[in-house]
């Protein structure tokens, strides 16, 4: 396993910590209406951090320690939960169309 802070665990726990922290910050932004729909929010926010901070980092290219991790995941977790609300939106508002349609109505 590396040395400590380098670990694959200790990257993941940085980038669930980040994730936690940004989906607590668009917490702040954008109002929960239950209890319930903040603790939605918090684990897409977690969870999207967990998976997502990887490839965020290796797209700008900075490497995997567990300070990038926390910074990726935070970033992540901050813009998971608006992302799934816009492909919801999008989603329920052609519902009824076909794919060809909505195809349409995205390149719009």
């Amino acid at each position: 396993m590396g040395e400590i802070g380098t670990g694959y665990l200790a990257s993941k726990i940085a980038a669930m910590v980040g994730g936690f922290f940004g989906g607590a910050t668009i917490l702040t932004f954008i109002r929960p209406k239950t209890i319930g729909e903040a603790f939605v929010r918090g684990g897409v926010s977690v969870g999207s951090a967990i998976i997502f901070s990887v490839p965020v980092l290796d797209a700008i290219n900075l490497k995997n320690t567990w300070e990038n991790q926390l910074m990726s995941g935070f970033v992540v977790g901050f813009l998971a939960y608006s992302v799934l609300g816009m492909v919801a939106n999008f989603l329920k508002k052609n519902q009824d169309n076909d794919i060809a349609t909505a195809i349409k109505d995205f390149k719009k």
